[in-house]
């Protein structure tokens, strides 16, 4: 059978596609934008008749998504990692998450002893004359799970399938983010916009002075990362400005390295056939060792609250979900890895009531509020920087951290946080 043989006898509709989803699986729809909408909202229509299935997603940026109307008693869940236009959801308790190191997803997510995903839906080019689909925006843990799961059905395994939704909006990138006509079951063609990122408007003062705070680590050479292992639409200034070049790289020189993509439309017009940018899976670009193979590796990441110990808090508000932990921990340990890297959490000193309301809230605390989560432990935390300045972390003795994060709170909470740590005798 040849290409265009095998192209149409897969070709269906979404609302028989989503008929190879089985009843007791999970579901893997993609992260961020690459979520093919026509198989999930046609998968979500058969609620009523199935039983027992979880569908998977991480950044959930649709805010035209149907899975909103599940809940915790439908018979389909929804597990949602990065809560963004389902955090009400995810903090109410009706979705759920799963609190997974970015670099150990397709581990987790491919093996039995972990918890695998059977079905995996995609969002791709049009097939290519070599029989590949593009997923474009991204490789993260897809590639592998798509992988998984087309090998898992080639040996006989009913319960895996992968769906494809072929849309013309998929821009054609580099790397190893493919997948080819003969590890696929159904095909859907159904274009669909790209979610993008909302213009989040100009830098506040302290965020301005954050950031020249951190600049101060990049030297020339330096590999960046930036928030969430993701191309983003700053890189693209950073590119024709000559900023970024990727030329003094000592382990894959000449390329900028993602793992997914979220931003603009100009993002995607940029990536698309892009010899500059390459997107691999999450186990390579997020993999510490990995990591430290550049020298002067600079990791810069954000939180929510810090304790004066170091102790990093970055995805929960006391007890509530607000966030995934993502691959902060794995950047921390790949900068500490490098030779000459270094990992920063930046943040703001205060943050301010939604209502601005009311008096600043402290993000440096004599302790993580009750029910937080930590993110990076205070044994691998590097340093933390406000627009107060820097504070080291690593490798210092308790007296001497608590003094450097004091130093870099606003001042109105130092005196405060000096006399909580001298009342719990850490100076």
């Amino acid at each position: 059978m040849n290409l265009r043989e095998m192209y149409k006898s897969r070709l269906m509709s979404a609302e028989e596609a989503v008929k190879l989803v089985k009843n007791h699986t999970e579901v893997w729809i993609g992260i961020a934008v690459p979520v093919p909408l026509a198989l999930v909202s046609a998968l979500v229509d058969r609620e009523p008749e199935v039983e027992d299935i979880t569908v998977n997603h991480i950044v959930d940026i649709h805010p035209q998504n149907t899975w909103r109307k599940l809940n915790r008693d439908t018979n389909i869940q929804v597990d949602c990692g990065y809560p963004s236009s389902c955090r009400d959801k995810v903090v109410s308790g009706d979705f759920t998450m799963s609190p997974i190191r970015f670099h150990e997803m397709p581990k987790i997510y491919t093996e039995d002893n972990f918890r695998p995903m059977h079905v995996a839906m995609l969002n791709v080019t049009p097939m290519d004359k070599h029989g590949y689909f593009c997923l474009g925006l991204g490789a993260d843990t897809t590639v592998a799970i798509a992988q998984n799961a087309a090998r898992r059905r080639r040996a006989g395994d009913d319960r895996y399938a992968v769906l494809v939704q072929v849309n013309n909006e998929v821009p054609r990138s580099r790397g190893l983010n493919y997948i080819h006509i003969s590890e696929v079951d159904a095909i859907v063609e159904q274009d669909q916009d790209l979610a993008v990122l909302p213009d989040t408007g100009s830098m506040s003062p302290e965020e301005n002075t954050i950031g020249h705070y951190c600049a101060e680590f990049v030297k020339d050479g330096s590999t960046i990362q930036l928030g969430i292992e993701m191309a983003c639409d700053t890189m693209i200034d950073l590119w024709e400005n000559e900023v970024v070049t990727n030329r003094r790289k000592n382990f894959m020189p000449h390329r900028s390295i993602f793992t997914f993509a979220m931003g603009t439309k100009k993002l995607y017009e940029w990536i698309d056939d892009n010899p500059g940018v390459e997107f691999h899976p999450v186990n390579f670009v997020n993999n510490p060792y990995i990591i430290g193979k550049n020298d002067n590796m600079v990791s810069i990441n954000a939180c929510l609250q810090v304790d004066l110990t170091g102790q990093i808090c970055s995805e929960s508000m006391g007890y509530k979900q607000y966030t995934h932990p993502g691959g902060q921990l794995d950047f921390v340990d790949g900068a500490f890895l490098s030779k000459g890297g270094v990992s920063i959490i930046a943040t703001p000193a205060v943050a301010y009531p939604r209502n601005n309301e009311g008096r600043p809230i402290s993000k440096i605390a004599p302790q993580i509020t009750p029910g937080g989560i930590i993110t990076t432990p205070r044994s691998c935390a590097d340093y933390v920087i406000t627009e107060y300045g820097p504070a080291k972390i690593k490798g210092q003795s308790v007296r001497q951290r608590v003094k450097n994060i004091i130093s870099v709170a606003h001042p109105d909470f130092r005196d405060e946080l000096m006399f909580e740590a001298r009342r719990r005798d850490l100076i």
